[in-house]
């Protein structure tokens, strides 16, 4: 009996011990399974992360080549793409005319376009008859206006040309002399003439397109308007874009109108300023002025730099030359800073550090059309942020 009894409790207490054994290995095969699913996650997620950066790089690299690609064009299609910029700006400007004009006359749209595009074309042509006189003698005499004023700055120019001397023979004994028999080529330039006559015509086929595409897009601009809204989904979209529109060309016309007739009114102050002081030429003068004060920042400069040589050599003293550039910048400052920011506003308040660069690329991308685009083109891409949320950051970026 006590046989039997040992053998059936050893025999009740082997299967749960089996079965502890059973758990025990499926405990360990299960955590290492765990274990492994959680080091091929790992592994999966530093890939993706290897994957995403690679792909963040990739279009890091597409952005930079494709900035480089539209800055190349940008330079090497000057010819092309000033006319256009301009003639943006132009339609900006001249529309709400045109449609004043279609509203009070009962004269369709195409008309009206042409008599504004007429209308300031022969503004322009007629300013530009009485002027080519007078502005001829000018670049005539600046050689011989240039020589006088060297000869009244040699106190300056002498020590500069002292040290440019002393460098070069630096130079010369730091790269030892020259042999006799270095054969020296040098590149010769093309005629001057030639070089006009391809300026001129470059400068009328310029002329050309900006007219034909201003009238263009005067005359036919509420219908590709209309065009464009029609392809809109919804009416929030086509309300939306016929706002942008329209607060574009009115921010850009009355920032236009308003500087011109700043520039009017500076160029006849500097104008008589410079008549009182004795200098030649004033009417050319207050023109000058009011043309570079377009130009912010280095309008001024370049101003006062010609009315401190036209000082030093049609006036006695240096002090007296002096005082036409200072009278110069300070009225330029007066205006820049007091009058202007008073009769704009802030509606169109822009960043002077982001101006200056942008007068900096715009002047070597397309020379001096450049410049003097550089600021309504600014203008119309802060007021197109303005409109748009995701884009307002860059509003205020630009405004500063």
């Amino acid at each position: 009996m006590s046989l039997s009894t040992t053998s059936n409790a050893s025999d009740c207490r082997n299967p749960s011990q089996e079965v502890r054994t059973g758990d025990d290995s499926d405990t360990d095969s299960s955590s290492s399974d765990i274990q492994q699913l959680r080091e091929e996650q790992a592994v999966s997620s530093t890939v993706l992360k290897d994957k995403i950066q690679i792909q963040s790089y990739g279009r890091i690299s597409l952005a930079i080549l494709a900035t480089l690609g539209v800055v190349h064009a940008l330079y090497f299609a000057r010819a092309i793409f000033i006319p256009i910029a301009l003639a943006i700006v132009l339609f900006f400007l001249l529309a709400p005319l045109v449609r004043f004009l279609t509203r009070v006359c009962p004269i369709p749209e195409s008309l009206s376009a042409a008599i504004v595009v007429l209308s300031l074309t022969f503004m322009i042509g007629l300013a530009s008859y009485f002027l080519a006189s007078p502005v001829s003698d000018w670049l005539s005499s600046a050689p011989a206006t240039f020589r006088k004023a060297e000869q009244k700055l040699r106190f300056i120019i002498d020590p500069v040309d002292k040290i440019d001397q002393a460098s070069s023979q630096v130079s010369d004994i730091a790269g030892g002399k020259e042999k006799d028999d270095v054969v020296k080529v040098s590149i010769q330039q093309p005629p001057v003439t030639s070089y006009l006559l391809s300026s001129t015509v470059n400068f009328l086929a310029g002329v050309t397109i900006t007219v034909v595409l201003v009238y263009l897009l005067l005359a036919m601009g509420h219908r590709t308007l209309n065009s464009v809204v029609e392809l809109l989904p919804t009416l929030d979209d086509k309300r939306g874009l016929v706002t942008m529109i329209r607060n574009v060309e009115n921010g850009i016309s009355r920032y236009l109108v308003t500087i011109t007739t700043i520039n009017i009114g500076l160029g006849i102050i500097i104008g008589t300023v410079m008549w009182l002081l004795g200098l030649p030429d004033p009417i050319l003068l207050g023109i000058m002025a009011a043309t570079l004060n377009f130009i912010p920042f280095v309008g001024a400069f370049i101003g006062a730099a010609v009315t401190f040589l036209i000082g030093i050599v049609y006036l006695n003293t240096p002090a007296e030359a002096m005082l036409g550039p200072l009278m110069y910048i300070v009225i330029n400052t007066l205006e820049g800073n007091v009058f202007t920011p008073m009769i704009l506003g802030h509606s169109m308040k822009l960043n002077p550090a982001l101006v200056f660069v942008c007068i900096i690329f715009w002047g070597w991308a397309w020379g001096v059309g450049g410049i003097l685009l550089a600021v309504p083109l600014i203008g119309m891409v802060k007021i197109s942020c303005d409109h748009f949320k995701s884009l307002q950051p860059v509003a205020r970026i630009l405004s500063g």
